[in-house]
């Protein structure tokens, strides 16, 4: 079905914001734009599921609610360069508001498609020398879901790990933990990936959102906030001779090592884990925001932001967005990129000369 979008009939720095709403398969109707204030879309990085938010002007109380657990689709962009879907959500209780002087209003709230309830049902079970990827297969087709697993990740061996009274959603999410790494149910799909791997669903690199000061808005990063390591380091015990053996990686700061306490059961878990910390390690070294004068609606959580040189030593270099906002009001089309550090330790550090 061909789309039906709505233009602003303002120009936004020479170009015409764009949306479409979609609920349940079919485009909303016409009355439905005049009545928006705003739409927002927050895409978050890791575990935390995505948010719709529309607003509405509803005066004279004509407005359909959409039926419980609709499915609402938002397309955003430009008139002059095509729209592209954020995103695909299910409908929670929407809020109806208003008072005698300001009016009535009603907020709509939806969530990204997220079986996560399936998932919570407390149970026993024990995996034995079973690879990551085996692990959640067996869990997602119990639940009708498929698997999408990183595959570095994925080839991990697990000697044994026993779920006892816990959740499966919660059983996955301190297994991928332990690797640095999040879960997150998208749809019939059951995503494990690495933290701020840059990468989709399915695996594919996200394109990167390059910035420059003439693209903003505003901008605010904080570098360098909290002690810096050089080296993560974990330990594991060497079953044909009895000694403590260590595996090491790399964060690619300055500083001192970062030591594991306890052993793990296997070199292979033992240099998953220094891997893991090394990178969990380098997160957060930098922090902030850019809000861009001109949405962009390709931009995506997990993506690498590529500050350009024409920002400060502490701000240009690569950083990775930790979720990212999308706004359509009436001003137009913007988008916010929250960053943190890319997990190569490489965020706001000083250019060349």
């Amino acid at each position: 079905m061909e789309l039906m979008p709505f233009d602003l009939e303002t120009p936004q720095l020479g170009f015409t914001p764009r949306i479409s709403v979609e609920v349940n398969g079919r485009e909303v109707a016409a009355g439905f734009y005049g009545r928006l204030i705003k739409a927002t879309i927050r895409d978050e990085g890791g575990q935390t599921s995505d948010q719709l938010t529309i607003e509405l002007d509803d005066a004279d109380n004509a407005i359909e609610l959409p039926p419980e657990k609709a499915t609402i689709e938002v397309w955003m962009g430009w008139k002059e360069t095509g729209i592209v879907l954020i995103g695909t959500y299910e409908m929670q209780q929407p809020t109806l508001k208003g008072s005698t002087s300001a009016g009535e209003f009603i907020t709509i709230q939806a969530s990204a498609a997220d079986l996560k309830s399936k998932l919570k049902g407390k149970g026993r079970e024990h995996f034995e020398e079973k690879t990551v990827k085996e692990i959640a297969d067996a869990i997602a087709k119990r639940n009708g879901m498929t698997a999408v697993v990183d595959a570095e990740l994925g080839k991990i061996k697990i000697p044994y790990r026993a779920r006892v009274d816990s959740s499966e959603i919660d059983f996955l999410t301190t297994l991928a933990d332990e690797h640095d790494a999040v879960v997150k149910p998208m749809g019939d799909k059951l995503v494990v990936t690495k933290r701020g791997s840059g990468k989709s669903a399915a695996g594919k690199a996200l394109p990167p959102i390059k910035i420059e000061k003439s693209d903003c808005e505003d901008w605010e990063i904080a570098p360098e906030g909290r002690s810096q390591y050089g080296k993560a380091k974990a330990s594991w015990i060497d079953q044909k001779t009895g000694k403590r053996k260590t595996e090491e990686a790399e964060t690619g700061l300055k500083g001192p090592d970062f030591t594991v306490r306890d052993p793990l059961p296997t070199q292979e878990l033992a240099k998953a884990k220094a891997q893991a910390e090394a990178k969990r390690l380098t997160r957060n070294t930098s922090s902030g925001h850019f809000s861009l004068a001109l949405g962009r609606p390709d931009a995506q959580a997990e993506a690498d932001v590529i500050a350009g040189p024409s920002f400060r030593d502490g701000i240009a270099g690569t950083h990775r967005a930790d979720a990212v906002e999308h706004t359509f009001d009436e001003n137009g089309f913007m988008t916010k990129v929250e960053i943190k550090a890319k997990e190569d330790g490489s965020s706001g550090k000083k250019k060349e000369k």
